[in-house]
């Protein structure tokens, strides 16, 4: 089968908000949301077709463009190489040229709508840019070890270079664990780390960056204001998310697991298929040893999350600095 090569622009205005545009009838796909641009002309750079496309379909004169991704795409008529680029410099505004209607959507927005396949695979890329780096995630339950022990390992972790940390409260916590659990919040943040709350409704008033829903919290059409990410275990489950807002999906679990001895594990190649599909980034949970952070992110996670690993360790400064190897050799 002919691979038909396309260049296709991701504008992103001031606000971090992206354009799409809907593929008019008399198109393929017909009223299907993408990321704008066309075929790469015979003779043409992909850069060079990027312009003229841009130009010709919202009347924008590209200042800047830089090469973002390129994806193999079959679809059942053909297959398509496109060449992503991001564009954050331009002249003129855009608007639908052709008659097509165009929209500013924050990348999280954009799934919720009826989009081409490959271009939801460049809102999970976008997504992932977001995400903190290193992207190791330490999943802090207090409800795991006694208090002292539970702030050592947190700030031990911090002290390593964490970078994002996911508080999971199941149960209610006495008022001194309040207290202990609001003032790390308010150090990690302070740090420049994130800090996603994993919490029943009513939500405590802890410092934090987002939160982080349960597949029961996103299934009871929980949707927080502010950011937020969810568990998944699944593609039902990892689509639901995406189209609800998540930035993110924990999806676990990738490798069997002490704690759910029971639970059939995704595996490599699975975890990978779903990769292919998502709208937003999967960050790999359970079963996460040292070893096998390298498989994880092979297989596509956009990261890893960790929790009895670091949390119950020796020496959690130690053992943090060796999960962050993987991103800092």
């Amino acid at each position: 089968m002919t691979v038909v090569p396309v260049a296709t622009g991701i504008l992103e205005d001031e606000n971090g908000r992206l354009l799409i545009s809907l593929r008019p009838e008399g198109k393929p796909w017909p009223g299907f949301w993408e990321f704008p641009g066309g075929k790469v002309d015979p003779g043409e750079t992909p850069e060079e077709a990027l312009h003229r496309e841009l130009w010709e379909e919202i009347g924008i004169r590209v200042q800047d463009a830089e090469p973002f991704r390129t994806l193999d795409y079959t679809y059942p008529e053909r297959t398509v190489r496109l060449h992503f680029y991001r564009v954050r410099r331009w002249d003129g505004a855009a608007h639908g040229k052709e008659g097509q209607q165009i929209r500013w959507l924050y990348p999280w927005e954009i799934p919720a709508l009826e989009c081409l396949p490959a271009n939801l695979r460049m809102t999970a890329a976008v997504l992932e840019e977001s995400l903190p780096h290193p992207p190791l995630c330490l999943i802090v339950d207090p409800a795991r070890v006694e208090p002292q022990a539970f702030a050592h390992a947190w700030r031990e972790a911090l002290r390593a270079g964490l970078q994002w940390v996911i508080l999971r409260c199941k149960s209610a916590v006495d008022e001194e664990s309040a207290k202990l659990l609001k003032s790390l919040c308010a150090e990690s943040l302070a740090a420049g780390v994130q800090v996603w709350l994993n919490h029943a409704e009513p939500l405590p008033d802890w410092p934090h960056s987002g939160r982080h829903l349960t597949q029961s919290q996103l299934e009871a059409g929980l949707r927080p204001s502010e950011p937020f990410g969810a568990s998944c275990h699944n593609a039902g489950e990892i689509h639901q998310a995406a189209q609800a807002g998540a930035r993110y999906a924990l999806l676990s679990p990738l490798f069997s697991t002490r704690s759910h001895p029971d639970t059939l594990p995704l595996g490599e190649k699975a975890f990978a298929e779903l990769v292919e599909t998502s709208a937003i980034p999967l960050v790999a949970l359970g079963g996460l040893s040292m070893e096998r952070v390298p498989a994880a992110m092979a297989a596509g996670a956009s990261g890893v999350a960790i929790l009895s690993g670091i949390l119950d360790a020796p020496d959690p400064f130690v053992t943090t600095s060796d999960f962050l190897r993987y991103w800092r050799p």
